[in-house]
């Protein structure tokens, strides 16, 4: 029986390759820590010396289901094999695999329980688990699975590796929880991608499978060549003994990170911590460091990192490159960037290259991106991640095997920055991660700034804990931990006084321009801060066209005749110049500001939407910004003179706020940014709190908790005109909220600690990335209209939509890519489709700046007329 063929005819028997599998796996899971090995053991009852050649058994069978008319006749017009019928051949092996191993291990002495559940883990190992109607409909399907002398040929398969792994006890479990499903889904998943490989295992033949021990054996060697090539080194922590903070970094630590490495100390177990703090006051070394210690104390695999956005996930991703580099790790790192823009960041392209090209500095601590982790199922297997939260969330959505992505999660320590940034649903199907994780023995860190109690309360449930009766002050940090919550505050650096000053009634955009300008007399540097996209666009058309200032050949802003330089920044860029302005900002309005500050001089305005207001170490002399909800609003607050600095233009951070003017908000004309973008209920609580004259000047830290439990704890006096609209807006915000939680719950895969993640009704396959299924259909992390992902292209491009372009032309228009969302143009888009012809056939890139390797298929691609 065959398992694999290949072009000329060639083929490889099929328990030859259930060995290359079994091999494989037994490589991977010797490199892993202690900790997972361990993991492994447990779902069997057993040690790990006792549990390991059940283990391998189990994972060979995973293709055991080939053993079958339905798959063997596809080849060669086998049809000989099943005399008098028609072979089925529009069957999933995997299941036949499923149904004869269960059989089998019953047969063994295994539980029921246990033996469905192992072979259900092992045979959904092409994506997708079976429900109960499936498979007993299967059962019936002779001419797929065959007669008995079909069972017969499994169950010698199984004899086989029976006599080869040779188990001597039986599983003294009853079944499998949610995690050790997933884990052993995963792992079987992950070893058979590279096991098939025929780079890596080539073909056998009928004699080899005369000896399988000894074939087996020959096997683990490939397989350790194999995972050589593709980085998956043993897991040797990066630290092997107890180092200080300032050891690490090399400077004093805040008294944030002297918390967090107090608390970590007194930990047995893996945790999840919550930091709130002030921005600026070093969350991201406080997360490094707990990695580090977590990792040495608990054997934890690796680091992920994931932010809200692609802005803030590629600027952490160059921070973590740096940091990594500075470990002194004995082994090549590898580290990947998560997210849809990945091809276009130059930082991660570098790595890539370097790799690629074998051209890794020696001399620097060795930091590689390994091409086989590149591909978007693989990218969370690798040791080291920076991302997008999207990335993170996709393993407790029920997509094509999310398990893989979940088992490259476990035993990790993963962190989760500026996690106030997420709505209802987002923020939801977050916590129900944390959930997984922390059942996973993963360690959690969450950061943020302005953190509304609610999660607090909710990451208590996690753990089966409550919160103290008195919560410590803000700035804190929390430790959740089986059945335990323990918080400890902590000082924040010296305060600042930020004064908020309301533009006039009507605050247009004009009133903002002016208000700048004039403010900023002296030079300076300045920050815009829209809702909306339009009304960036628009504020930027409003001052003089001047002269186009260049960047590396591009045009990222304008000079006016006086002198002032504008600057405009939002998501709707096409994904090139969005990489480069984003990068100009950062030079610009970052901490250093070029070298010496000579970056920071003369006077400079950047008009920008949300991708400025977090993770981005911005720091600006003066802000205008539109009406937000506080915590958004003291976000944006945090990006006023966020660095100690000689000299400023203005005498003091000052905040102007449009919005606040007049005796109610419909003074104001209700544009269309007020309630578009955020909860109206939200917006007149925060309109309210801010109104008040004992609040018109926001001392940070001290006033961040306070006014932030105020908003959203409901906590703000409501003049009488206005309650009757609020009560209006709260019924619509809890009922959207509520209708946001509950699609979230109904998303997921179920939970780890109930029977919900083994319900056949949340089996179905959501599609995490074709744009022409319906959205009740596709994968979401993030609730929202419709958007499609195109590139523009006019008569001077050369656009034939008979024609696909040359490879070298497509490279270049694939730079263009952005984002649109307007209902009427995605209608029309999508009615549009694909281009027939050459276009179905194209060869696209896999890197935009790496043409050597590339995939075939143009499925949910982006060119569009």
């Amino acid at each position: 029986m065959w398992a694999k063929t290949d072009s000329e005819s060639n083929w490889h028997p099929l328990l030859l390759h259930m060995l290359d599998v079994a091999a494989t796996a037994s490589a991977l899971v010797e490199r892993e820590p202690a900790a997972t090995r361990n993991r492994l053991a447990d779902m069997l009852g057993l040690s790990w010396d006792l549990a390991r050649p059940w283990l391998l058994l189990l994972i060979a069978a995973h293709d055991l289901g080939k053993a079958c008319p339905g798959f063997q006749c596809k080849w060669q017009n086998l049809s000989g094999l099943n005399p008098g019928r028609s072979p089925n051949l529009r069957i999933n092996h995997a299941f036949v695999s499923q149904i004869a191993l269960a059989a089998w291990l019953v047969e063994l002495g295994w539980p029921d329980e246990l033996a469905r559940l192992a072979a259900d883990a092992v045979g959904c190992h092409h994506g997708s688990r079976a429900s109960p109607k499936t498979l007993e409909a299967l059962e019936g399907d002779r001419s797929a699975i065959g007669r008995d002398e079909w069972t017969d040929a499994r169950h010698a398969l199984l004899d086989t590796l029976f006599e080869v792994f040779q188990p001597t006890a039986l599983p003294e479990k009853a079944g499998l929880s949610g995690p050790e499903f997933m884990l052993l889904a995963g792992l079987t998943s992950f070893a058979d991608w590279i096991g098939s490989n025929t780079e890596w295992f080539t073909f056998g033949t009928e004699a080899d499978a005369d000896d399988p021990a000894v074939w087996f054996e020959a096997r683990r060697a490939s397989a350790d060549r194999a995972l050589d090539v593709l980085g998956w080194q043993p897991r040797t922590p990066l630290l092997t003994s107890p180092l200080s903070f300032r050891e690490v970094f090399g400077f004093s630590p805040r008294p944030l990170q002297e918390a967090v490495a107090t608390v970590l100390a007194d930990l047995d177990e893996p945790a999840i911590l919550l930091i709130e703090a002030p921005m600026g006051e070093g969350k991201t070394e406080a997360a490094w460091f707990a990695h580090l210690e977590l990792q040495r104390r608990f054997e934890h695999r690796g680091l992920y990192i994931a932010l809200p956005t692609q802005a803030t996930g590629n600027a952490m991703f160059a921070r973590t490159l740096a940091f990594l580099r500075a470990r002194d790790a004995g082994r090549v790192l590898d580290l990947q960037l998560l997210h849809g823009g990945t091809p276009l960041n130059d930082h991660f392209q570098q790595l890539r290259l370097a790799t690629v090209h074998d051209d890794v500095d020696p001399e620097a601590a060795q930091v590689k991106a390994g091409e086989w982790f590149t591909h978007k199922k693989r990218a969370l297997l690798s040791e080291y991640g920076v991302g997008t939260v999207d990335q993170a969330l996709l393993p407790v959505l029920p997509v094509r095997h999310h398990f893989v992505r979940l088992w490259g999660l476990a035993n990790r320590v993963v962190v989760f920055d500026e996690i106030h940034a997420y709505d209802a649903y987002t923020g939801t199907l977050l916590i129900h991660l944390v959930r997984w994780l922390h059942a996973l023995g993963s360690s959690v860190l969450l950061l943020s700034a302005t953190l509304p109690p609610a999660i607090r309360r909710e990451l208590a449930q996690v753990v089966g804990g409550k919160l103290p009766a008195t919560e410590a002050a803000y700035p804190r940090l929390s430790v959740f931990a089986t059945g335990n919550v323990r918080q400890t505050h902590f000082e924040a650096d010296p305060t600042r006084r930020v004064t908020i000053d309301i533009l006039p009634i009507g605050s247009e955009l004009e009133d903002m321009q002016t208000e700048l300008q004039l403010r900023l007399i002296e030079g300076g540097m300045g920050l815009t801060l829209v809702n909306t996209v339009q009304r960036a666009q628009a504020l930027y058309g409003l001052f003089p066209e001047g002269r186009s200032l260049l960047w590396e050949g591009e045009q990222v802003g304008k000079l006016l005749d006086d002198g002032t330089e504008i600057y405009l920044f939002h998501a709707r860029f096409p994904a090139s110049q969005r990489q480069l302005r984003e990068q100009r900002v950062l030079d610009i309005f970052g901490k250093a500001g070029g070298e010496n500050g000579e970056l920071r001089r003369g006077r400079k305005i950047l008009i920008a939407t949300q991708v400025a207001e977090q993770s981005l170490d911005l720091d600006f002399d003066l802000m205008a910004t539109d009406l937000a909800p506080i915590d958004l609003l003291l976000q944006r607050a945090g990006r006023l003179w966020r660095h100690p600095r000689p000299h400023r233009p203005v005498a003091a951070p000052i905040l102007l706020v449009a919005g606040l003017a007049g005796d109610a908000p419909d003074d104001f004309g209700r544009p269309l940014w007020w309630g578009a973008v955020y909860a109206e209920s939200v917006l007149l609580r925060t309109w309210c709190l801010l109104r008040q004259p004992e609040r018109r000047q926001i001392i940070l830290p001290d006033h961040i908790d306070t006014l932030v439990q105020a908003v959203y704890e409901e906590d703000v006096s409501i003049p009488d005109a206005l309650q009757a609209r609020l009560d209006k807006a709260l019924m619509a915000s809890d009922g959207d909220d509520i209708a946001k939680t509950q699609q979230a719950h109904g998303a997921i895969i179920g939970l780890p600690d109930d029977a919900s993640w083994d319900e056949p009704a949340r089996f179905v396959l959501y599609d995490e990335d074709d744009p022409y299924v319906h959205r009740t259909l596709a994968a979401q992390t993030r609730l929202g209209d419709e958007s499609l992902t195109v590139i523009p292209l006019g008569p001077a491009d050369g656009f034939d939509v008979g024609t696909a372009p040359r490879l070298e032309q497509a490279r270049v228009w694939s730079r263009r890519t952005l984002r649109v969302g307007r209902k009427g143009v995605v209608k029309q888009l999508k009615a549009l489709g694909i281009p027939e012809s050459a276009w179905r056939q194209l060869l696209w890139p896999v890197d935009v700046n790496y043409p050597g390797r590339w995939k075939r298929g143009m499925r949910g691609s982006a060119f569009r007329l």
